[in-house]
C-alpha cells in the first residue's frame, strides 16, 4: 500500500487533530473516554520480513488531566493485504508501549468487501485491543 495515503491522514490530522476524533467516530467502535486533549503523531516501523519497505498509521492519543486513557492508530487499506495487516499488531503493540493505555486501531477502506476482510483480523481483540474497519467510499474511491 503506497505510504503517502497514510502520510495524507497523518498530515490532515496534525493540521486539525478533530479529524481523528470525527474518523473514529464515524466507526462502530465504543464512545470515546472522557478526555481533554488530543496529540497526533505518526508511527513509522519496517513490514515484517520487508525491511526494505515501511509501513506508517497515524496515531492520536487521547489523555485526561495529563493521562492518557486511549490511543487510536488509523490506516487506509485499499484491497485486501495480509502483508499490511500483518503490522497491525505490530504497531498496537508498540503504542501501547510507548502510551501505557488501550489501543484501538481504525481502518479506512474503499468498500464493505475490504472493510470485511480487515474484519477478519480482529481477532487481535483477545489481546485487548480491536480493529474497526470503516467504509470511506468518498475518500478513496478513485485510488
Amino acid at each position: 500500500m503506497p505510504i503517502e495515503y497514510n502520510e495524507m491522514l497523518a498530515m490532515l490530522m496534525e493540521i486539525r487533530p478533530g479529524f481523528a476524533t470525527e474518523l473514529y467516530e464515524s466507526s462502530d467502535g465504543p464512545d470515546l473516554p472522557e478526555y481533554d486533549s488530543v496529540e497526533i503523531d505518526r508511527r513509522t516501523l519496517e513490514a515484517p520480513g520487508r525491511p526494505d519497505e515501511l509501513r506508517v498509521c497515524a496515531l492520536a492519543a487521547y489523555s485526561k488531566d495529563g493521562e492518557r486513557v486511549l490511543g487510536v492508530l488509523f490506516d487506509a487499506l485499499l484491497e485486501p493485504d495480509p502483508n499490511q495487516a500483518e503490522c497491525w499488531l505490530q504497531f498496537i503493540a508498540d503504542a501501547q508501549r510507548a502510551l501505557s493505555c488501550m489501543v484501538t486501531f481504525v481502518v479506512l477502506c474503499r468498500d464493505a468487501e475490504i472493510a470485511r476482510w480487515a474484519l477478519s483480523y480482529s481477532s487481535i481483540g483477545d489481546v485487548g485491543c480491536y480493529v474497526l474497519p470503516v467504509v470511506i467510499p468518498s475518500l478513496l474511491a478513485n485510488a
